[in-house]
């Protein structure tokens, strides 16, 4: 056994509040729920913490009438999810994706909570985005590149302990959260399983500056930008291959994005983690 599942999130908008659940069904696209929406600007591009760290404070949940939006101080609504597409929009990667727009409810919602003229979107059955990663073709949600985020709590300390301010896990914002005992070990899963699933590529994952947001109430920090550059910083990532090379070099690391076998499996908190495959670090481990 090389962990254990703590904790399982989901994220039914792409830059809003998480979900916590002790089981999860994994689809094609990764964990079931996770990233079926997201916010668009008038051009069709995602709008996302990085330019709108309110964002962070939208707590959606799902119920029998759709997704509830709730924030604080706000009149909370219900959007129905979208059954056909009726627009196209782009991936945080530029690629374009037959969606569903959410309404007008929605789109006044979001406008007026980020004064910004916004909409909501949603995938359905007949969205299509896929994305060749390390010679992986992965189906995903809005997920920015990976199917699944798995993040190791043991690492989350390390960096903790060097850190000029605390900061929880939640600001790295991933779907697995796991207990591996060892920092930094989950750099070389490539092929692992939860539970009944398989998870592949396992990629150490470059961070953009979305950690530095407080996920309660939006406001932007120092940290963990300033631990992870002086700890996890990758500068030269020859050894991953020229594909890899420009998403990881100029950032620094921290979980790991996954690919999902896309079967009916189930992971729930409690999980043990089995390795079946490790590789070489993309940077070497933090002494």
């Amino acid at each position: 056994m090389a962990g254990v599942v703590t904790a399982i999130h989901i994220y039914p908008v792409k830059s809003c509040g998480a979900v916590a659940l002790d089981r999860v069904e994994v689809a094609s696209t990764g964990l079931r729920g996770d990233r079926l929406f997201q916010v668009v600007d008038t051009e069709g591009n995602p709008v996302t913490q990085r330019q709108q760290p309110m964002l962070a404070t939208v707590r959606p949940a799902f119920s029998d009438d759709g997704l509830t939006l709730d924030v604080d101080g706000r009149t909370e609504t219900t959007v129905a999810i979208p059954t056909s597409n009726d627009t196209t929009v782009n991936s945080l990667l530029g690629v374009p994706v037959r969606a569903g727009d959410s309404g007008d409810d929605a789109a006044n919602w979001f406008s007026d909570l980020l004064g910004a003229s916004v909409r909501l979107v949603a995938m359905t059955e007949d969205s299509e985005y896929r994305l060749p990663i390390a010679g992986v073709d992965m189906s995903l949600s809005w997920a920015d590149a990976a199917s699944v985020l798995v993040a190791n709590s043991a690492s989350l300390e390390w960096l903790n302990e060097r850190a000029d301010e605390p900061f929880g896990m939640d600001r790295f914002r991933p779907n697995l959260t796991v207990d591996a005992g060892e920092a930094w070990v989950e750099d070389t899963w490539r092929d692992f399983s939860i539970g009944g699933a398989r998870l592949g590529l396992g990629l150490a994952w470059p961070r953009c500056t979305v950690p530095q947001v407080d996920q309660l109430d939006g406001s932007r920090h120092r940290e963990p930008a300033r631990v992870l550059k002086s700890h996890r910083w990758c500068s030269d990532a020859a050894s991953a291959g020229e594909a890899l090379r420009p998403l990881l070099e100029g950032n620094a690391l921290f979980g790991v994005g996954c690919s999902v076998d896309p079967t009916d499996a189930v992971i729930a908190v409690g999980d043990e983690v089995s390795v079946h495959e490790a590789g070489a670090r993309m940077i070497p481990a933090p002494v």
